[in-house]
Order: structure tokens, then C-alpha cells, then sequence
């Protein structure tokens, strides 16, 4: 399943790029008279958001693996289905109408959590059974840690303080096209690290 997860993200991390061209392409027609530079901040968060839907993604199916007895159990975390879910899952009738419900319950459940802070994300993986995702998939856990969670802080000082340096006060934080393209980079080779330790 996990194929088309990252099928989905290659889609998403595309319109981040579009993002960053379309900036580039706004920036040089207009000689600079326009800033772009809100197009790059739109790419880092789209990066960020595309993160959290793979992963997301990933822990939905295996979630859903594991209910219906195809995967082994992950660590001792737990979703925490109400009951009512699960007793309806269990009187579910036929395989296909469990796994709809496993999906439709799940899926309800885990839209309140967000996965993109490097240790939400382990812990959200070994959940589901995919355990030391960070030492597993990278040579030195911690340096891609640090380069995932300074994309993650800077989404998150976009989102919530509309990119303004604490510093000088009124000013925007800089961000060129080739900072938003790094952080692509960084996200993109994120995933791809990871995918085939989720499959």
C-alpha cells in the first residue's frame, strides 16, 4: 500500500515545486517589483503538509492491516478506537465492509493528530509496527532529525506568526527560491528514506 502513498506524495511535493517556479517565474517578469517570496513560503508549507499526509497515509494502512490480522501488532501505543467503533467493526458483515469500516474509523480517529515533528512520526510508525524508523532508514538519525525539524519550524512560523523575525519587528524573515527548493529536497529524500522500511 505504500506504493501509492508515495505516489500521492510525489503528487503533492510537485505542486510545492510548481509553487517555487511559479514565484521564480512572477519574480523575474516583473523585475522584482512584485515579491514572490509568499509563493516559497506556500511551497515549505505545502512540503510540510504533504509530509504529514504520507505519513499519515502509511499509519492509516497499517492501522487498518493490523485490525484486520494482515500485520503484526506495533508497539504497546495505542489509537484508541471508541467502542462503539469497534463493536461495529466486529459485527461487520464480510471482509469488505470490515476493512471500509477499519478505514472510515480510523481515518476519523487520526485526523486530530498531525506527523511531522521527526520523533511524532517515529513514535506514530512504531505504532503500527515500523520501529527505530530515524536509526533504520538513515546512516546519522540525528542530522536528518534536525534537518526535517528546522523545515517543520519554519512551517510552523509561517503559519503562526506569518514568517515575521521576532528581531527586527514589522519585518518578514527572508526566504529565496533556493531555501524553499532545499527544503523540497529535504522532505522528498525524507520519504523516500523512509518508504521502503513502511511497506
Amino acid at each position: 500500500m505504500s506504493t501509492s502513498r508515495l505516489d500521492d506524495f510525489e503528487g503533492d511535493i510537485a505542486r510545492a515545486r510548481d509553487l517555487v517556479g511559479l514565484g521564480q517565474s512572477i519574480g523575474s517578469m516583473t523585475n522584482g517589483l512584485v515579491d514572490s517570496t509568499d509563493l516559497y513560503r506556500a511551497a515549505l508549507v505545502q512540503s510540510v503538509a504533504s509530509w504529514d499526509r504520507y505519513v499519515h497515509g502509511i499509519v492509516l494502512d497499517r492501522a487498518v492491516d493490523i485490525m484486520l490480522g494482515r500485520l503484526p501488532a506495533g508497539s504497546s501505543s495505542r489509537i484508541g478506537l471508541p467502542l462503539n467503533s469497534v463493536a461495529m467493526l466486529m459485527n461487520a458483515s464480510g471482509a469488505a465492509a470490515r476493512e471500509l469500516a477499519a478505514k472510515s474509523f480510523f481515518a476519523e480517529r487520526l485526523a486530530t493528530e498531525t506527523y511531522q515533528r521527526p520523533d511524532d512520526v517515529a513514535a506514530a510508525l512504531a505504532m503500527v509496527g515500523v520501529k527505530a524508523i530515524w536509526s533504520t532508514a538513515f546512516k546519522n538519525a540525528q542530522q536528518a532529525k534536525v534537518a526535517l525539524g528546522v523545515i517543520v519550524d519554519r512551517r510552523n512560523k509561517i503559519v503562526h506568526q506569518c514568517d515575521y523575525d521576532p528581531i527586527f519587528p514589522g519585518t518578514v524573515t527572508s526566504l529565496l527560491s533556493s531555501d524553499a527548493i532545499d527544503a523540497l529536497g529535504v522532505v522528498s529524500d525524507t520519504v523516500h528514506a523512509i518508504d521502503p522500511y513502511c511497506r
